[in-house]
Parts: C-alpha cells; sequence; structure tokens
C-alpha cells in the first residue's frame, strides 16, 4: 500500500497567511519542507481522504487522476477538510465527461456534502458512513470509528485494510475516546499509523482533547502497543502540524527520531 501526503498543515498552513509569530516567519524564512498547505492525503492513487480549499491547488502540483479514484473519504466538516462549494465542480456544467465523484462521510459532512452533490447531475454523490459500522470502497474495507474533536464536526477517523495491508488514519482526534480503543482492540496489527500531530512538540500545553502533540502521539503509541496494534515493522507518520504547535518541520526531526516516527510534509510518499 502506499500514501502521498499532498497536504500536511492544519486549518491555517504555514505559513499562516496574516501571522508574523516565529515559526511562520521561520518557514518563510527557509520554505522547503517547512511549507504546508491543509492536510489531504491520497492512498495507492484512488482513495482521497479530505476534500478542502487547497484541492484544485493539490490536483495541479501532483496531477492525480480523477479518474482512478474509487472515492474519497471525509474525516469530518470542519472547512480545512471538507470545502463542499468546490463540489460543485463535478457539476457537468463545469467538468465534463467524468466518472461520479463517491464521498464518504460521518453525519455532518455528508448533510453539506450532500446539499451540493444533488446540483451536480450525477458529477458528485455521498454515502452515509456510522462510526463502528464498515464498508467497502473499491477493494477498501473501511472501519471508521470516533474521534475526539468537535462533536458537531461528526468526526472519524479510519482503519483502511486492502491487500493484506492495514493503516489508521487519526486525524483530526485527541486522544481517542474509550469506546474506540475497544474498536481498535479488535483491529488486529496495523502496518501504518498516522497520527495528528497538531501541537508539534507539545510545549505550549497538552493537546489531549480535539488534536494532539508529539507527546499525546506517544502515549497513544505506546497503548497500541500494549495492546499488539503497532510493533518494530510498524511505520508511524505525525502529521497536520500548525503554526500554534511552536516548531517547523526542522526543529520536528530530532526530537520525533528519537522515537522512530516520521515527520510528514507536503509531497511525502511512503509504501508499507
Amino acid at each position: 500500500m502506499k500514501i502521498k501526503y499532498i497536504g500536511t498543515a492544519a486549518y491555517e498552513g504555514v505559513p499562516s497567511p496574516f501571522c508574523n509569530c516565529r515559526v511562520c516567519k521561520k518557514a518563510k524564512e527557509l520554505g522547503g519542507r517547512n511549507i504546508r498547505s491543509r492536510s489531504q492525503a491520497l492512498i495507492n492513487d484512488e482513495l482521497l481522504i479530505d476534500f478542502n480549499a487547497d484541492t484544485v491547488f493539490h490536483y495541479h502540483k501532483y496531477g492525480f487522476d480523477w479518474e482512478k479514484l474509487c472515492g474519497c473519504l471525509i474525516t469530518h466538516s470542519h472547512c480545512d477538510h471538507l470545502y463542499p462549494d468546490d463540489i460543485e465542480i463535478a457539476a457537468r456544467g463545469y467538468s465534463h465527461e467524468h466518472r461520479t465523484l463517491n464521498f464518504y462521510a460521518a453525519q455532518s459532512g455528508y448533510e453539506i456534502i450532500k446539499a451540493v452533490a444533488d446540483k451536480t447531475d450525477g458529477g458528485a454523490a455521498v454515502t452515509l458512513v456510522r462510526a463502528g459500522e464498515r464498508f467497502t470502497v473499491g477493494k477498501y474495507s473501511v472501519l471508521p470509528m470516533w474521534a475526539n474533536h468537535s462533536e458537531m464536526t461528526s468526526p472519524v477517523i479510519y482503519s483502511i485494510t486492502a491487500d493484506g495491508k492495514k493503516m489508521l488514519y487519526a486525524h483530526d482526534t485527541g486522544i481517542f475516546p474509550e469506546k474506540t480503543w475497544q474498536l481498535l482492540s479488535g483491529e488486529g496489527r496495523f502496518d501504518f499509523l498516522s497520527l495528528d500531530c497538531t501541537g508539534c512538540l507539545g510545549l505550549g500545553g497538552g493537546w489531549r482533547d480535539g488534536h494532539m502533540s508529539l507527546v499525546t502521539n506517544r502515549e497513544t503509541v505506546e497503548r497500541m502497543r500494549g495492546l499488539n496494534l503497532v510493533d518494530e515493522n510498524t511505520k508511524i507518520v505525525v502529521n497536520h502540524f500548525s503554526h500554534n504547535g511552536g516548531q517547523i518541520y526542522d526543529e520536528m526531526l530530532e526530537e520525533a527520531k528519537k522515537y522512530n516516527y516520521i515527520v510528514s510534509y507536503d509531497g511525502m510518499e511512503i509504501e508499507f
């Protein structure tokens, strides 16, 4: 299985447009991997995760093939993960001769997408998903689970299985709810983890609810290790960074390497 991180920032991006904090100034000065667009990922070039306001930019930059997409999973309905206005581009009057783009979202995202998809003349469609209920997208077996994030956005994290490999995509969430831990305990070993790290090194607070940091990532991984959900062969990526966390990409690397964690950057591709 392969994942490509086509965006790795929280809502504001890095640098944030209106900000003159140390992180934003340093990111602008150094460029490269320190520049981050809003979080979005692509599995095997055929399963998109989230649809934010940077989607058109990501498409232009990375040139992925919409005709290969079997679907788009939505983690929750905050606008940096779901930007519904651009779904209307799938309408036949704007985009011609293409397959239906199928979205999968929990209640809040489902309602938002459906209101737009119904105006696309079959260009887009949406399926309601529920935490704890497994479903299939193409060759992928997907289990949505409850996330620790704003409840009004119907947040979920996803266990995704295909070709004998299993990954956990866990953004935006703080420490997982207990009912999610119960589901995870039945999932078996993961080959790959992608964990929310909005708080970066975690020097500015607990980052236990809503989002995580490297500190709470470590706590999460250790609990998963105790449940035999991860082992020394599991690839672990920290992702979804904010300038409010306090560190740029270059400053995350040294600490993350101590735990054999990979720090994501826009355009990073990993096979597992």
